[in-house]
């Protein structure tokens, strides 16, 4: 594979990994650690104010068309860091409304995000399973039941919610301040505000539809694919630093007058960390590159997906372990990247759901994965 980036790619991961490294670093998160504020909005801000919002937006809409192989950058930046900030999931949102929303909700939505003033976010936990059956259904016009684990509902401009109807599948601009929404807090591993929205005749309004009933279905799978997609990304930036602090220690670190690094154990352990990140890496650039032609990743985005859950899972677990005593302190900063690793290893399913998902796809195709 060539991993040569395009100068655009180049560009948006310099930019992103200064603004990233230059606003947030371990005393920042020391510092923000008792805050109850869901994200540092400052922060969120100078995304926007450097274009890198607006700049994953259509042209149409006032941005600059990168696609999701150059945002990977992005993520894998903020991965780096832990910004603790809703950004692959307004990523994905906001591309969705950009190509299939109405105008009306374009306008009402995407230019405050750009701008930095609002964000979005996606009810995709039941969606991921597989099969709908847990998709709550429209009845009369109105919706009843809960949804878990949407992250950074509260203050979101409008969640993306997956409904079924009598026809098959809407995608939903659910407002989380309407009447018939009541939020109830589910804090993540990694400290995130994630919630569960619990659904009161919940009116369900035609103009907030952005796909109707015989589209709805294979744009579930739209957003599942660059979400998956997206996951790995933000999983690759987290387990390669990761790594590199590992790697920094272990050099540091003297046992018997002899650095850690030089013991074969330790080292051999570190080596198949570094052989994970390079299989995960290779993974989220051919389904962010196939997304970014507008060809179908179903199988590569799980794969990178079931890379993401079981890199980190290894990764997470040599860094803790390689750092002994120091893993289990929670004043030293590599416990955050287990806590991160842990919480994106299950966000929307774990590897053996990946798996699943995709020996379904293969019992099927038996030449999945063979054609680029």
């Amino acid at each position: 594979m060539d991993f040569t980036k395009t100068e655009i790619h180049a560009s948006v991961d310099a930019l992103a990994d200064q603004i990233f490294r230059g606003q947030v670093n371990d005393d920042y998160h020391k510092a923000r650690r008792d805050q109850s504020e869901g994200f540092d909005r400052d922060l969120w801000r100078v995304l926007a104010d450097a274009g890198l919002l607006a700049g994953t937006l259509s042209e149409a809409s006032g941005g600059s068309d990168m696609n999701l192989l150059e945002v990977s950058g992005l993520l894998e930046a903020q991965g780096a860091v832990l910004a603790k900030l809703p950004l692959w999931q307004s990523i994905v949102a906001s591309q969705l409304i950009d190509r299939f929303g109405s105008q009306d909700q374009k306008t009402a939505l995407l230019p405050s995000f750009a701008r930095g003033d609002s964000h979005l976010s996606l009810a995709f936990a039941e969606a991921a399973r597989a099969d709908f059956d847990d998709l709550l259904k429209i009845k009369n016009h109105s919706v009843n039941g809960l949804v878990n684990d949407v992250a950074f509902a509260q203050q979101a401009s409008a969640i993306i919610l997956p409904l079924q109807t009598d026809d098959g599948t809407i995608l939903y601009l659910l407002d989380p301040s309407q009447d018939g929404v009541t939020l109830l807090l589910q804090m993540a591993s990694n400290d995130e505000p994630h919630y569960q929205l619990q659904l009161n005749n919940l009116s369900i309004d035609p103009v907030n539809i952005i796909a109707s009933s015989n589209g709805g279905v294979d744009l579930v799978e739209w957003v599942l694919q660059r979400s998956y997609t997206a996951l790995a990304a933000l999983q690759l930036g987290v387990v390669q630093e990761a790594i590199k602090r590992t790697a920094n220690y272990v050099n540091e670190r003297h046992q018997f007058n002899k650095p850690l690094s030089s013991f074969q154990a330790v080292s051999h352990r570190a080596a198949n960390g570094y052989i994970d990140y390079s299989s995960l890496r290779a993974c989220v650039y051919l389904a962010a590159w196939r997304l970014s032609e507008d060809k179908d990743a179903s199988a590569e985005a799980r794969t990178a997906k079931w890379w993401a859950c079981e890199a980190g899972h290894r990764i997470a677990h040599t860094a803790q372990h390689l750092h002994g005593g120091l893993g289990a302190d929670v004043d030293y900063p590599i416990h955050r990247y287990f806590l991160w690793a842990k919480q994106l290893e299950y966000t929307l399913g774990g590897a053996q759901q990946q798996l699943a998902s995709l020996g379904r796809q293969l019992a099927n195709n038996d030449s999945l994965g063979f054609v680029i």
